[in-house]
């Protein structure tokens, strides 16, 4: 078996990249810059998935509307 450690520094680099993309999708969220600096990361990722689902379903919800005024 062959075990495939990272090291410091990988381990370093893929946290940076991701609390990055974390602020980039954040700053996304239609909530105030306060608010935003103050939500933690958990709840950043669930503020996002929650208003990503959100716009989906309102996409899915304009589109089966359409479908049945048709």
């Amino acid at each position: 078996m062959v075990s495939h450690r990272s090291t410091k520094g990988a381990s370093k680099a893929r946290r940076d990249h991701i609390n990055h993309e974390i602020r980039n999708m954040r700053s996304l969220l239609p909530i105030s810059q306060e608010d935003q600096e103050r939500l933690s990361y958990l709840h950043s990722m669930a503020a996002i998935c929650t208003y990503i689902r959100k716009s989906v379903l309102f996409q899915v919800h304009g589109v089966l509307s359409t479908l049945v005024t048709k």
